[in-house]
Parts: structure tokens; C-alpha cells; sequence
């Protein structure tokens, strides 16, 4: 039996021994894996390839049974990590690194070219360098393997920046088919890398086996967060001696070994986030150093830490101290108002028009608000710590909240650290109500977040007391509602009417930010692309920006021609528009979670009056569809009244987040959405 653990999903946080030389398991944000103490492991389930020589089946492979579009594999990606004493440099971390692909494909015949960069400071002592490198290829000639050797002459070093060399290589005669492997150790001074680097069991092509062990003497402590969402094939951890080639220092240790199988290559999916919060991987952080007989050294922080740092820093709370320059807007504010939530709208409302968001993110002030309030421009922290400024100076509860963008990655609460953040939004409390603002959005209605802050959590970092996380929900959702009214003509085979949109929510905010400064025509140019067989006239955009919190409307004339019609039938589609023409989650299964960013309400209503004599032939079933909890809702509806055929379609998507087993649930619902906007229906005439 094998030590086979099971994806989890839920956060904790805690140690395996009450003695050094450990790793803090810290388990967050859904990407996570439960460590239980070590089991037996059988021989069939173990892989101990040996360096320099191939199995007969890796070369006779053409392709990846578990991939067929894959252009390589890695049959085999090892790290192991160990600490060493040394007299000239102290303590060093060694990083023995064993790669093996398979090429399937010639488009993989690159991975044979290979740089290895690392630190090469000033001083001898803060220099890194790589030692014991080896590299084979493995080819099949005449039925037979070949094995050539990496000519050590072939070898180059490189300076590649102001601190940094690359050791380059190319592995010789590499072929489709072939496999290459190589392996070198990097030696690092701690003083230069005190924590082993990210080791990531996943990458763009799929890997067969995946393997990272360490061996951690007792006098360092290091945190470890792991992400992802695939299973441990081995999880192994047993005490050691360690000989770190110091009397002083030898003594107990921890060794481990980490082993991830079969794992698929990484691929973007719909609704996700940033690629960095799937992949599966190890990350580490050193808390602290405990030498025999000297005081222990910390390096963890603690969120008051980081709250400390942020309050002190000239760049972030010398800002929120500096306000003079806002005192004559204050007035003005002050004076046309007494209400707290009118100010807080009139104060969001002067710093959205008046500065212009350069286009930076992160957490430092660029050259201070006061040149940036002259300048009329600045970063995101720039803008929404003055914004936060003057709505303190109103009087208002107003703070600072720490996020990290989309793009930036999802925050391990368990780990402070401010490097976890990118970015800054501005929270006010009047009564029992918060509000988020940010000021960056020229067209956004207050509290309305940009979409890339949308990213599950904040940190506020108030004026006075202990910080606090907040949940950073979206406000509203994904909203359209189009509408159509139209006159069928059989004969001619022509439908011609108006069609009317709306714009509200986040869907509102995307219109606005692509064409509120652009000329009518471009939005014109557009629409007529996004329905090219439509003849369009009179075309008209109601509230580009007049009234943030009310909707964009758009409407036109239209007519559209079937060349296909025949006399007495007519064919059609009643989602003329609002149809949904493809589900956008096609793969078969998903091991990721799914991340919308907001909810979905999409509404299509369409009226179509027939000419005397005509009817609708057969009426399609009411369809309506539920997902589970209320997470969302699809009905469609066609009757006729009259001469006039009705059509009711809404999608309503109210839950963001769902799990991997509920991905089968949402697929099918999109997939129900799509079937019932594909069919047509059929207009007959009747006879007397």
C-alpha cells in the first residue's frame, strides 16, 4: 500500500514536531493536500531511474497515452535539496536538479537547447555556481540505443546581467524520438538564497513523474505553503542524522519526499484566474535560524508586522499623513454637504474625474500625491490613498485595503507577507455599511470594483487597531438585457424591426471603458461586425456616461434576409440575439475550480408579428433549469398571442466560485442554454 492521498479542499494551518529542522505545512486557499505520517511503499509503486542510462519502451514511445497533443513529456523531473558547511562561504544549499524528456514532436526539439542562470554577486562569498553537470541523449538506430554524451567542451558561461551568469548548453544529435536527459547541482550561499526555490510538479507538457526531496538539519525552521490540485502519489517524512560537515552543527534532522504522478500538462481553461493559483507546487519560507548556543534569528512576519512596516513607510502611510494639499476640495465638499454617504459619493465622485490612472498597480506611492494631484495622473496607490486622505478629512471611517489583482494571484492568509499584495482600494464605513472604492475607473458607479480586484479577499489596514481580511465580493453582475420587435414577411423571407440593448453591471462598465471616449462610429463599426448579415440603420447610444449607475442603452433598425425561404415555410431563429452559440466549457472533465469573477443575467425578449394567414407550425417545450443551491437559472419560453410569436429566454448565473464536482452540473447547463437557442422554428402558412 502506498501512501495515495486525496485532494482536499479547505485551509489550516500546523507543524509535524515540537523540533527544529522542520516544515510548517501550511494548507491554503483551497489549493491543498493533507500530510499524513509515512506509509509503506511497495516496489511497483516507487520510480529510481538511473542517470546516464534509458529503458528500452521510453524510446520506443511515439506518443503520450495520456496525451496525444502532447510534444513532450517529462518522464522524469527530480529535486533534491540538502545543507552543507563550508569553510570559506558558511552555509550553503545544494540543489541537485535531474531532468529526462522525451521528445515526441519536432516543435520540442528546443527543450535540447538549455540556460541555467544564477547569482554571481561582488563578493566571493555571495556567488553561486553550478558543479557536476552531465547530459545524455538516448536515441533508437537500426533497432539498437545509442547513448551520446554532453561534450564538456560544448559547455559556454555567459554573463547575462550585472548579477547574474548562465551556463548554456545544447544536448547533441537530438531527434524527434529521442530522449535527453541532464543534471547538475546548484551550490547557493544561504546569504544569497536562504530558501530553496518554488518547485512546480506541473508544466506546460505533461509529466510522468515528479519527485522533490529535502533534508532540513534541526537549527532551521521553514514554513511551506503547497498549491494546487493534484493528488501525493509518496509522502515521506523520517527523522535523520544530518552531517552538514561541521562537528558544531551535526545532529538530528527531517528528511522528506514529495512525489507527484502522471500529473497532465497545465492548460489555460475558461473562468480562471492566473495559472499561478492552479499549478501544483511547493513553496517555502524560511521563519527562522537557531545556531547552538546563539539566539534564534525570525524572518516570519506577523500581520501586525506587515501593518507596522506599511504605517511607517514614507511611500504608504506618510501619504495618508500628508493631505494639506486637499484641504481647499475639502471645503468645497464640506460645504455643499452634511450627509456622510453624500460626501463620501462627492469625494469618490471629484477624484475619479479629476485623475487619471496611469496604468501601474503596487503598493508604493510613485512620486507622492501632491505631485500626482498636480500632475492630474498617477498610480493606483497614488490615487486611492488620496482618495482615502480626503474622505478622512470629511470625517469619514475610511482606510486603505491591500489586495491582490487577478492576474497577481490569490492571498495565503496564513503567510504575511506584503509581497502577497499588488494593489489598493479605499473602504468606508458609514453605519452599518462598508463600501469599496476605487477611483482609478473613470466610468465605474461607486463601490463597483474594477474586475481584476476581484480576487476573493482584502487585508484593511485601519488608522488605528488591529487590520482585518474582508471578503471582496462583486457589487453586481454581468447584466444585458436585448430586446427585439419585428415583422416577419414570408414571402420576401425578411424579418426588419428594432433591436434594443442594455447595459448594466459590469457589462455597463466594459462598454463604457472601451467607447465612451471613441467616436460613434467605432461602436457602430463594431455592432455591425457582430451581426454582419444584418442590415443596419439609425443606430443610436443612449447614457454613454451621463449617469454611472444607470444603464447603457443602444438601439436600431434592422433587417435581415433568408436567401433560403421558400413559399408558404419560413425557417427561423428567434435568438436573433442574446444566443448563446457555444458553451464555453468544453472539456470533458475539470480538476480546477471555476472562477466567473461575477454573476450573469442575460435576458433576450422577442416579439414577432406574423402576417394574416401564417402560424407558428409546432410549439417549442417551456424549458426551465435549475442549478443546485440556487446557483443559477435557465428558462425559455415561445407561445403565440395573436398574430404574434413571443419568445422568453433568461440565463442567471448567481454563484462565482464553484467546485471541480460541480463542473459536470454547469457544463450541462450551458450546454442546455446553447441546444435550446440553436433550434429554429417553423412559420406556415395555412390553408383555407
Amino acid at each position: 500500500m502506498h501512501d495515495f492521498l486525496p485532494l482536499t479542499y479547505f485551509c489550516c494551518m500546523f507543524s509535524f514536531f515540537p523540533h527544529r529542522g522542520r516544515l510548517r505545512i501550511v494548507l491554503g486557499q483551497a489549493l491543498a493536500f493533507i500530510f499524513l505520517f509515512s506509509l509503506k511503499i511497495t516496489a511497483q509503486d516507487d520510480f529510481k531511474p538511473k542517470l546516464g542510462t534509458i529503458d528500452r519502451p521510453s524510446l520506443d514511445m511515439t506518443a503520450y497515452v495520456g496525451d496525444s497533443t502532447a510534444d513532450a513529456v517529462y518522464l522524469y523531473d527530480s529535486g533534491d535539496v540538502s545543507f552543507l558547511y563550508d569553510d570559506l562561504k558558511g552555509f550553503v544549499m545544494k540543489s541537485k536538479m535531474w531532468v529526462r524528456i522525451k521528445i515526441l514532436k519536432e516543435s520540442a526539439l528546443d527543450r535540447a537547447s538549455v540556460g541555467l542562470t544564477y547569482y554571481y554577486g561582488n563578493n566571493f562569498k555571495e556567488q553561486e555556481w553550478i558543479e557536476d553537470l552531465k547530459g545524455y541523449t538516448y536515441n533508437l538506430e537500426n533497432g539498437q540505443i545509442v547513448t551520446t554524451e554532453l561534450d564538456k567542451k560544448s559547455i559556454k558561461r555567459e554573463k547575462s546581467s550585472e548579477y547574474s551568469y548562465t551556463t548554456k548548453f545544447n544536448l547533441p544529435n537530438v531527434k524527434k524520438g529521442a530522449v535527453i536527459e541532464y543534471s547538475y547541482t546548484l551550490v547557493s550561499p544561504m546569504s544569497v538564497r536562504p530558501k530553496p526555490d518554488t518547485w512546480h510538479f506541473q508544466g506546460s507538457v505533461p509529466f510522468k513523474w515528479s519527485e522533490y526531496k529535502i533534508t532540513i538539519p534541526y537549527f532551521l525552521d521553514y514554513k511551506m505553503t503547497m498549491g494546487g490540485y493534484l493528488s501525493l502519489h509518496h509522502n515521506k517524512h523520517e527523522p535523520v542524522n544530518v552531517d552538514v560537515g561541521h562537528s558544531r552543527y551535526n545532529g538530528q534532522g527531517m528528511s522528506y519526499r514529495f512525489v507527484v504522478k502522471d500529473s497532465p500538462a497545465f492548460v489555460n481553461e475558461p473562468y480562471m484566474t492566473t495559472e499561478k493559483d492552479y499549478l501544483s507546487k511547493l513553496n517555502f519560507e524560511l521563519a527562522s535560524i537557531t545556531f547552538p548556543g546563539e539566539m534564534s534569528k525570525n524572518f516570519s512576519q506577523t500581520w501586525d508586522d506587515v501593518e507596522k512596516t506599511l504605517e511607517e513607510a514614507s511611500w504608504f502611510g506618510g501619504e495618508l499623513r500628508k493631505s494639506a494639499f486637499l484641504k481647499d476640495k475639502k471645503e468645497e465638499i464640506s460645504k455643499g454637504s452634511y450627509d456622510p454617504l453624500e460626501r463620501m459619493n462627492r469625494a469618490y465622485g471629484f477624484i475619479q474625474k479629476y485623475m487619471k490612472w496611469d496604468g501601474y498597480t503596487g503598493l508604493r506611492s510613485g512620486d507622492g500625491g501632491k505631485k500626482a494631484f498636480d500632475n492630474k495622473k498617477g498610480n493606483a496607490c497614488d490615487i486611492n490613498l488620496m482618495l482615502t486622505s480626503l474622505l478622512r478629512e470629511l470625517g469619514l471611517e475610511a482606510n486603505p485595503v491591500l489586495i491582490s489583482t487577478r492576474a497577481h494571484g490569490h492571498v495565503y492568509q496564513e503567510i504575511p507577507m506584503i509581497e502577497s499584495f499588488n494593489y489598493i482600494v479605499s473602504h468606508v464605513k458609514i453605519g452599518e455599511q462598508e463600501y469599496l472604492l476605487d477611483a482609478t475607473q473613470p466610468y465605474a458607479k461607486p463601490g463597483l470594483l474594477p474586475e481584476h480586484a476581484l480576487n476573493g479577499v482584502g487585508r484593511l489596514i485601519p488608522k488605528k487597531g488591529a487590520g482585518r481580511f474582508i471578503i471582496i465580493s462583486p457589487l453586481d453582475l454581468q447584466s444585458k438585457l436585448e430586446m427585439i420587435s419585428a415583422k416577419i414577411v414570408p414571402e420576401d423571407g425578411i424579418i426588419k424591426g428594432n433591436y434594443a440593448i442594455s447595459y448594466g453591471g459590469y457589462e455597463a462598465l466594459r462598454w463604457r471603458d472601451k467607447y465612451s471616449t471613441e467616436p460613434e462610429n467605432v461602436f457602430q463599426d463594431d455592432l455591425k461586425k457582430l451581426v454582419p448579415e444584418w442590415q443596419l440603420q439609425n443606430i443610436a447610444v443612449k447614457n454613454k456616461s451621463d449617469d454611472l449607475k444607470g444603464t447603457v442603452s443602444v438601439s436600431c433598425d434592422f433587417e435581415v434576409e433568408d436567401e433560403n425561404a421558400s413559399p408558404g415555410v419560413f425557417y427561423f431563429n428567434p435568438m436573433l440575439a442574446g444566443r448563446w452559440a457555444s458553451n464555453p466549457l468544453k472539456a470533458k472533465e475539470r480538476i480546477y475550480p471555476l472562477d466567473l469573477t461575477t454573476g450573469i443575467s442575460n435576458s433576450y425578449i422577442g416579439n414577432f408579428t406574423l402576417p394574416e394567414g401564417y402560424m407558428l407550425d409546432e410549439m417549442p417545450k417551456t424549458e426551465i433549469l435549475m442549478l443546485p443551491d440556487k446557483a443559477g437559472k435557465f428558462s425559455y419560453q415561445v407561445r403565440q398571442v395573436g398574430s404574434v410569436i413571443q419568445v422568453n429566454s433568461s440565463v442567471q448565473v448567481n454563484k462565482v466560485r464553484f467546485l471541480p464536482d460541480e463542473y459536470d452540473y454547469l457544463k450541462e447547463f450551458f450546454e442546455r442554454v446553447v441546444q435550446k437557442h440553436s433550434q429554429p422554428l417553423v412559420i406556415k402558412k395555412q390553408s383555407n
